[in-house]
């Protein structure tokens, strides 16, 4: 018997049986037959498929099956190949796995096709199904639940789990399940659009829900990560009732949520204030990964406070790399995007345009509120910042500022998407020329700033090359901060003329000690151990 769809023309075992063995010249089967049975035992399963989790899992065994008699009765007498079944399958190929698998723990994939989009498969099949599966239940480890909303759910989720350790379950639309789920071994949960019995939920590692519009809201999702204190990965995406039922003002604040195991957090698409308020609650010392994408903005968003809530994740002590790396710290910003990203945790918010007046204001209180909540020693560890996306003038200065107060080990500035020309370039030059206001203080910005590189995505003429060797030169004569070491100007259309220009001004500020090289004929260095300047054009 082959398996095969519920459509399938059904094979009797009786050839199977009796099938004489198949001669392969010198790999006749024959040979294997000196084995001892346990050793023989040991190299078919080396030689089965290892997709178990595959439906063409059981058409390779049954090809190792049916080589000849021995080896279809040791591969029946081994209860650890039959553990897997399709809702899909014939009925006597189910039949036949629940018998050769004893008390083996068992995964079960039911598909009904709906979720897929697909025409249902025929009840009677599926009651003929569960009629056989559900006695098993109990040693199920692992179910994926895939069906249409308007299934009678409750005659396989409200099946005793003894065993189950992972659910996936994933409907057509939108629903409710208020039952509890009986599953005291569950430690992965993955939930599309299906709401379930959330104060029911404990003791999880894994946990994912995508695109339910019925919960869990705040509190539930809550309560869910203070019964999983071991959980290790969190995933929460297009969940769009996270109301905030909890008051972040009160006088009586709820203790932190403590996942010390927690590795990775996603999300995408959430109300900003509820997810605010869960970013201050959980405290995560191992956190490996973490990203947060938003779509859309609504005129009541705090911008601000989501980022300052997930800066503290974002530039956590834990960030800072043992084996002594230096950071990159990368601002994405444009009319349509503001990101930042340190190692591997990054929050970003895309496709929606801020406003030309007062825009820019709102992404730099942003910037600022993560950069507050960025630990010291993180910041200290950051050695370049890469500034993308062709920011306005007001940015790039605000910016910089920013940086300069959060970043104080800064060695090289990389602002990529520029417009060539001009106004953009003499916008950053102005910023880092001279002396700026900091708590009526005079400073420097960047005083250990050794590199910048400037990479324009359109060409245009570039004719402020005095101003940045004025500016290169300045630095050169301080005594509060470090000379430049590495000049980049690419993609600029620079004319011969205003080469020539460059490389007179070189002599003219007496910049014995440097060299222009094109861009194209040596690779983009970064300015460390570098012992004298050299201008990329």
């Amino acid at each position: 018997m082959q398996p095969g769809s519920v459509t399938a023309a059904p094979r009797s075992t009786h050839d199977a049986a009796v099938a004489a063995p198949v001669s392969h010249g010198k790999h006749d089967p024959i040979s294997f037959r000196r084995l001892p049975p346990e050793i023989l035992t040991l190299v078919l399963l080396e030689a089965a498929p290892s997709k178990w989790y595959s439906r063409l899992y059981y058409s390779a065994l049954f090809d190792i099956r049916e080589v000849c008699k021995q080896w279809m009765e040791i591969v029946d007498a081994t209860p650890s190949l039959w553990t897997s079944i399709w809702l899909e399958f014939k009925l006597d190929l189910v039949s036949m796995i629940l018998v050769k698998s004893k008390t083996q723990p068992l995964s079960i994939w039911y598909d009904d096709q709906t979720f897929a989009g697909y025409k249902q498969l025929p009840e009677d099949h599926i009651s003929a199904f569960l009629g056989l599966v559900a006695p098993s239940s109990r040693r199920w480890e692992f179910l994926d639940y895939r069906a249409s909303c308007y299934a009678p759910h409750g005659r396989l989720l409200g099946l005793p789990f003894d065993l189950l350790r992972q659910l996936n379950i994933l409907l057509s639309a939108n629903i409710k399940y208020p039952s509890k789920i009986n599953a005291p071994r569950l430690v992965s949960l993955d939930v599309h659009r299906c709401s379930l019995n959330w104060h029911s939920v404990a003791g999880l590692r894994s946990l994912e829900i995508d695109q339910n519009t019925e919960g869990p809201d705040l509190s539930e999702l809550i309560t869910v990560l203070r019964a999983s204190p071991n959980l290790e990965e969190l995933k929460v995406e297009r969940n769009w009732p996270m109301t905030a039922t909890i008051d972040p003002e009160s006088v009586h604040p709820l203790p932190p949520i403590s996942l010390p195991n927690l590795h990775t957090m996603r999300f995408s698409k959430l109300p900003v204030v509820p997810l605010s308020i869960l970013l201050d609650q959980i405290e995560a010392p191992n956190l490996l990964h973490f990203s947060h994408s938003m779509t859309y903005k609504s005129s009541s968003d705090d911008f601000p406070r989501i980022f300052g809530a997930a800066g503290r994740h974002i530039g956590g002590d834990t960030q800072f790399r043992k084996d002594g790396n230096l950071f990159q710290l990368t601002i994405t910003a444009s009319a349509e995007t503001l990101g930042i990203k340190v190692g591997d945790r990054e929050i970003t918010l895309r496709r929606f345009r801020w406003s030309a007046s007062d825009g820019y204001q709102e992404k730099v209180a942003s910037l600022s509120a993560a950069l507050a909540r960025f630990h010291p020693r993180l910041c200290s560890a950051i050695r370049v910042v890469s500034l993308k996306g062709a920011p306005t003038n007001q940015e790039v200065a605000a910016y910089l500022r920013l940086l300069h107060q959060y970043c104080p080990e800064l060695r090289e500035l990389v602002v990529t998407g520029l417009e060539g020309n001009d106004t953009y370039v003499e916008s950053i030059v102005e910023t880092l020329s001279g002396e700026q206001d900091f708590n009526d203080q005079k400073q420097e910005l960047f005083p250990r700033l050794s590199g910048l590189r400037l990479r324009a995505f359109s060409k245009g003429p570039m004719l402020c090359s005095s101003s940045i060797l004025e500016l290169v030169q300045g630095r050169a004569e301080s005594k509060l901060v470090t000379p430049m070491k590495v000049l980049g100007l690419e993609g600029f259309r620079l004319a011969r003329a205003t080469a020539e220009n460059l490389k007179r001004l070189v002599q003219e500020f007496r910049l014995t000690e440097s060299e222009i090289v094109d861009v194209s004929d040596e690779p983009s260095l970064p300015s460390a151990g570098r012992s004298k300047l050299t201008i990329y054009l």
